[in-house]
Parts: C-alpha cells; sequence; structure tokens
C-alpha cells in the first residue's frame, strides 16, 4: 500500500468508496419488490443485492486492518476506547433520533416503548445493526490485539482469524439459534428481542475484523498472495457467485458462501484501489469523496432514499421504471454528502457527522489534486 500520511492510507479510503457504492445499492434494489407482473426489475435487482454482499464485510476488514496498524501499548486502551466510542457513539444517537423524528411526523408511529429499546437493540433503522456490532469490535480489539502480537510472536498468527471462523460456523449452527430462544424466553416488552439482538452481536462479524487485523500484522506474504493470482479468474467468480447466492434458501449456507465471495470480491476490490493510488485523476477523487464520507453516509443513505423517492412517485415516477433506480441511487449519495458536508460546518457537526476529517481540519467537498509530494 502507499506510504500512510499521518495514519491514511489512500488505497483504504478509495476500499470505503467501493463499499458504501455496494451498500447504498443494496438498499435502493429493495424498492423493486413492490413490482408485480412481469419484469426483469426484481431479478435484475436481486442479483445486484448479492452482487453487493461483500460490503458490509469489507467494512469490518478495513476496520479491523486499520486498528490493527497502530501499535497499542496496554497502558493507552483507556484513551483507545474513548476515541472509538466518541466516533461511533454520537453519530448513532444522532442519526437514531433522527430516524426516530422521521417515524414520528411522516409515518405516525408513535410506540414511545418501542422507540427506546430501539436505542438499545441498534435498530431504530435497520442498517444500524452494523454500529452495535462495530462497537463490540472496538471493546475486544485490545484483547484481540495483545493475543496476536503473541500468535506472531509465535508464528501462528493464522489462529486468530481460523478459530474466528469456527466461531462463526458455531454461532451460526447451534448457538444464535438457541441464544434467541433464551432471550426471548425472559418476556422483555419488545417484538422478537432475540432475533434483534442475535443479528448484532460480534460471533457473527469477528471472522471479518479478524481477517482484517491478520492482513494488517502479516501483510507482506497475505497481500503478496492476493496479486499472484491472475485476475481474470476473481472476476469471472465475483460475477458468477452471485448467481449462486441468489439460489440459496438456506440463511447458513448463504452465510457461509458470502465468506469465499467477499474475500474474491474484496481483493479485485484492492486492486482497483491501488490503480487509483497510483496516479491521480477525477475518479480517483470522487473515490476518494466517497471513502470519507462512507461511514455518514451509511448512517444516513436511508433517510435520504426515502426523501428522494417520495419526491419520485410524487413526479410520477415509481419501481417499475429503470430510471427510477438510476435517479434515486445517484440523488441519495449526493444527498448525503452534500448534507454531511453542511453538517459538519455547523458546531459540534463533526461529532455527529460520522465524517472524520484528515489533519482535524474540516473537509472539503472535493479534495484538491494530490500535491507531488503525497504521490507514490
Amino acid at each position: 500500500m502507499s506510504e500512510p500520511r499521518k495514519g491514511w492510507i489512500r488505497e483504504v479510503e478509495y476500499m470505503r468508496g467501493f463499499a458504501i457504492l455496494a451498500v447504498v445499492a443494496i438498499h435502493a434494489s429493495s424498492y423493486s419488490e413492490s413490482i408485480n407482473g412481469s419484469s426483469i426489475i426484481p431479478a435484475t435487482s436481486a442479483y445486484i443485492n448479492h452482487l453487493s454482499d461483500f460490503a458490509v464485510p469489507l467494512f469490518f476488514i478495513l476496520s479491523g486492518f486499520v486498528l490493527a496498524s497502530k501499535p497499542l501499548p496496554r497502558g493507552e486502551w483507556g484513551s483507545y476506547y474513548r476515541r472509538r466510542l466518541k466516533a461511533v457513539v454520537p453519530p448513532y444517537l444522532f442519526f437514531s433520533t433522527l430516524y426516530l423524528a422521521y417515524n414520528y411526523w411522516v409515518m405516525g408511529q408513535t410506540d414511545l416503548v418501542q422507540a427506546a429499546w430501539s436505542y438499545l437493540l441498534f435498530d431504530t433503522v435497520g442498517v444500524f445493526w452494523f454500529l452495535g456490532a462495530l462497537i463490540q469490535m472496538y471493546l475486544l480489539f485490545p484483547i484481540l490485539s495483545a493475543w496476536l502480537d503473541r500468535l506472531i510472536a509465535s508464528r501462528t498468527a493464522w489462529k486468530l482469524p481460523v478459530y474466528s471462523g469456527l466461531l462463526y460456523v458455531v454461532w451460526g449452527v447451534y448457538l444464535s439459534g438457541a441464544f434467541t430462544g433464551a432471550v426471548d424466553a425472559l418476556g422483555l416488552p419488545t417484538a422478537d428481542a432475540g432475533e434483534r439482538l442475535v443479528g448484532f452481536l460480534f460471533p457473527g462479524y469477528l471472522l471479518f475484523f479478524a481477517l482484517g487485523m491478520y492482513l494488517s500484522r502479516a501483510p507482506a506474504p497475505s497481500l503478496r498472495r492476493i496479486n499472484e493470482v491472475s485476475r481474470a479468474p476473481l472476476i469471472v467468480l465475483a460475477v458468477a457467485m452471485p448467481i449462486g447466492l441468489m439460489l440459496m434458501d438456506s440463511l447458513f449456507w448463504l452465510s457461509i458462501a458470502i465468506v469465499p465471495y467477499t474475500i474474491i470480491a474484496s481483493s479485485l476490490v484492492y486492486r482497483a484501489s491501488v490503480r487509483l493510488a497510483a496516479k491521480p485523476s477525477i475518479l480517483a477523487s470522487l473515490f476518494e469523496v466517497l471513502g470519507r464520507y462512507s461511514f455518514g453516509i451509511y448512517m444516513g443513505h436511508i433517510l435520504a432514499e426515502a426523501l428522494v423517492v417520495n419526491r419520485l412517485w410524487a413526479a410520477g415516477l415509481d419501481s417499475s421504471h429503470l430510471m427510477f433506480y438510476v435517479v434515486m441511487y445517484v440523488s441519495a449519495i449526493a444527498l448525503c454528502i452534500v448534507g454531511l458536508f453542511i453538517l459538519n460546518l455547523l458546531p459540534f457537526g463533526t461529532l455527529v457527522s460520522g465524517v472524520r476529517p484528515k489533519d482535524g481540519r474540516r473537509p472539503r467537498l472535493w479534495p484538491r489534486r494530490a500535491a507531488e509530494g503525497e504521490r507514490r
């Protein structure tokens, strides 16, 4: 990877850009479920949905990679926890309140008990389960980091992703169902508490975070092996595997198949990001913007899509038209970026926007071309 600048790795930013485009595509494609009658749009949307299945696992991989790239002495655990929780909790509370306000004023949902539980169960909007899982990764990271240091010293670093993978399988086969039943048996005053809680618990996602940590601490052989594989077969697999994912009825086997698909798709995203980082261009600047705003876009894109869709419906354009998806997809991303940029200009805006400007400066809406000294 290119040399980091004050902890910033250009390729990681670009990879986040690819990942957030895929996340928004998943939720944009969901509007096709309302189509009745013959249309190619639902099948196309289903394919795009599964083509994008690598996106959230890639975010976990990148989080593990970036955190593991910096040493964490035991005496600094307290400051680490403060920084990480400050980066996630205020945006979560802000956007959760925003969604609940939208549900109250626009959708007419007024169940305050369910609203309160939504904060605790990370589902004020469906995509926020990711925040619940990410917070757990942050809490576990110092322990995992210390363990990985010992594994590296004994030349057994492979144990971290392998053991995390075993936990991933055991969780899917046995533990998740038992845990769901145990929580539901408590009779909590909220619907489907067990299923909602299991949806963001760390055993289902630790594998990807651990894989990122492993790649960060043992990058030379790992990344070299990725680059040695010919790009052509990886592209064929990345295009073909989503068809297989579409045909799977078992949620467990789908979760198993997503692991190799994530590795293949992420390796292609990595290669594309390396090429973008090699030469400044308008496309590279675009992916830098997407990457820098990716967390904020993730938090706000469902609301942005809802606002855009309401305008499209008012204009007579519905989900049975292909242009509906194109306009909605592009407009929602643009609305998020502009809204986050404006939010960052306000007092305390950077605290709740989820956009972390480099070097402590408020970000420009469009980055400057890289100076000669910052190029590879």
